[in-house]
C-alpha cells in the first residue's frame, strides 16, 4: 500500500484560483508526488496551472458544474483509488491519507471521509467540526437527513448513508459518472442516495481531519445564486416535497472548544492591528 502511488487527488474548481493554489500547496507539503487532477470551468483558464498539478483540464465557462467536472476528472484517474476534494480545502498534519487508504484496503467500506474542521468564510474563525455525515430516509415525500446518526458499526467504524464531499473511494465501486450531471450544484445528496441504493458502504475515519476555509469572491456568486433552482430540480427528479435536516451540524461542545477560543484570538489580533495603526498615525502626526 502506497498512498502516493495508489491514490489520485481530484479537484473541481471554479473561479477561486487562490483557493486552488492554497490547496495544491498544502497537498504538496505532505504528499510531494501524489497525482493531482484539476478540472476547471472558470471564466478564464489558469496559465500556467498551479505548480504541482499533474493534469489540468479546462472546460468551457460554467459548462460542467461540480457533477460534470468530477465525472470528467474521474474518467482520467488511472489509480485504483481517488480522493475527491473541493478547491477550498486545506491539508494539515492530521490529513492522513494513509489511514483513509488503509480503511478501504482492510474493511468492507467503499467510501471513507474524515473530520471536517470548518472556518467562517469572512473572519477565518474556527466553527468546529461540521457533522454532515448521517442517515438519509424518505418518508411521505420528505427526505430526512439526520446529522451524526449512523446505521451501526462495521469493523469498529460507523456506517453512514452520506459523508462529506471530501472523500476517498475505490474507483471501481464509484462506477462510471457517479454524479448526476443535471445538477451543477446541490449534487452531493443525490450522489449519496445513489451510492446507498447500490449498496456502497460509507464511513468516517475519526482520527483524520481536513480543514475547510471557504471563500466567496464576487465572481463566485453566480454559482451560489443557482443553488435554489438546482435544489428544486433535484426535488422534482426524486419526486420529493422537501429535504428536512434533523439535528445540528455543529455540536455545543465544538462551539465551546473551537469556536470561543478562535473568536477570542480573532478579536485579539484585530485589536492589535488597530493599536499598531493608531500608534503609526500618531508618529506620523508628531513628525
Amino acid at each position: 500500500m502506497d498512498v502516493e502511488r495508489d491514490v489520485t487527488v481530484l479537484v473541481k474548481t471554479f473561479e477561486r484560483p487562490h483557493c486552488l493554489r492554497r490547496l495544491v500547496a498544502s497537498i504538496r507539503r505532505y504528499y510531494p508526488s501524489i497525482a493531482i487532477i484539476v478540472v476547471d470551468d472558470s471564466r478564464e483558464p489558469l496559465d500556467p496551472a498551479p505548480e504541482g498539478v499533474a493534469r489540468y483540464f479546462y472546460l468551457p465557462f460554467n459548462s460542467a458544474g461540480l457533477a460534470g467536472g468530477r465525472n470528467f476528472g474521474l474518467r482520467h484517474v488511472e489509480t485504483e483509488y481517488v480522493l475527491v476534494s473541493d478547491d477550498d480545502m486545506v491539508f494539515g498534519r492530521k490529513t492522513d491519507l494513509g489511514k483513509l487508504l488503509m480503511t478501504l484496503e482492510t474493511t468492507p467500506f467503499d467510501v471513507v471521509s474524515c473530520g471536517w474542521m470548518d472556518h467562517d468564510p469572512w473572519t477565518g474563525v474556527r466553527r468546529g467540526f461540521r457533522h454532515w455525515e448521517g442517515t438519509l430516509e424518505v418518508d411521505d415525500g420528505v427526505l430526512f437527513h439526520r446529522y451524526g446518526v449512523a446505521r451501526g458499526e462495521l469493523d469498529g467504524l460507523r456506517v453512514y448513508d452520506t459523508v462529506h464531499s471530501f472523500l476517498m473511494a475505490d474507483v471501481r465501486r464509484l462506477g462510471p459518472d457517479p454524479w448526476n450531471e443535471r445538477l451543477k450544484v446541490q449534487e452531493h445528496t443525490e450522489f449519496s442516495l445513489s451510492l446507498k441504493e447500490r449498496g456502497v458502504l460509507s464511513t468516517i475515519h475519526p482520527d483524520v481531519v481536513v480543514y475547510h476555509h471557504p471563500e466567496f469572491p464576487e465572481q463566485y456568486d453566480a454559482r451560489r445564486a443557482a443553488r435554489p433552482a438546482y435544489y428544486d430540480l433535484w426535488l422534482e427528479m426524486r419526486n420529493l416535497d422537501r429535504r428536512e435536516a434533523v439535528g445540528g451540524m455543529y455540536t455545543r461542545t465544538d462551539k465551546v472548544v473551537y469556536g470561543l477560543p478562535s473568536t477570542a484570538l480573532w478579536w485579539l489580533r484585530r485589536a492589535s492591528r488597530v493599536g499598531r495603526r493608531v500608534v503609526s498615525e500618531r508618529r506620523v502626526r508628531a513628525s
